[in-house]
């Protein structure tokens, strides 16, 4: 369980609308959950589109891993979750581009297709696992 001086709020609305926590820091690393090509505002981006999506979900990656003061260079592992196993392969060339423009070597990576993920237009979902920087600042926790 996390306690809430380790969660760091990445988009406040939707984690406690949902209550969730997208980010949570522990023990040198950092968990990144349900990123989704959805806007600020929830709307599913690139409705029917996964290279669309692939590049939101990736755009969200880049601004979650700011807020933790990371990079793409501290990624480690992913898991993509997936409807569509087949479009994500053909996407797969933004993954790529992502790590590639930030001289970073591409994370361990797992895909899994599933039926149905929680926003219905989504064609995709992210979890990534950060190392943190040794001198990254630890965010005042949210309050509960």
């Amino acid at each position: 369980m996390a306690r809430w001086d380790q969660v760091v709020r990445i988009n406040r609305e939707i984690e406690e609308r949902f209550n969730v926590s997208a980010a949570v820091r522990s023990n040198g690393s950092l968990y990144l959950s349900g990123l989704t090509p959805i806007d600020d505002k929830m709307q599913v981006m690139g409705v029917g589109d996964i290279e669309a999506q692939v590049r939101q979900v990736y755009a969200r990656l880049e601004r979650a891993l700011a807020t933790c003061c990371c990079s793409p260079l501290h990624v480690v592992c992913e898991t993509f979750y997936t409807t569509d196993i087949q479009g994500l392969g053909r996407a797969a060339w933004i993954r790529d581009q992502f790590y590639e423009s930030a001289s970073a070597a591409p994370p361990a990576a797992t895909a899994v297709e599933v039926r149905r993920l929680f926003f219905p237009e989504a064609l995709i979902e992210l979890a990534v696992t950060a190392e943190l920087p040794a001198d990254a600042p630890v965010p005042a926790p949210p309050v509960p």
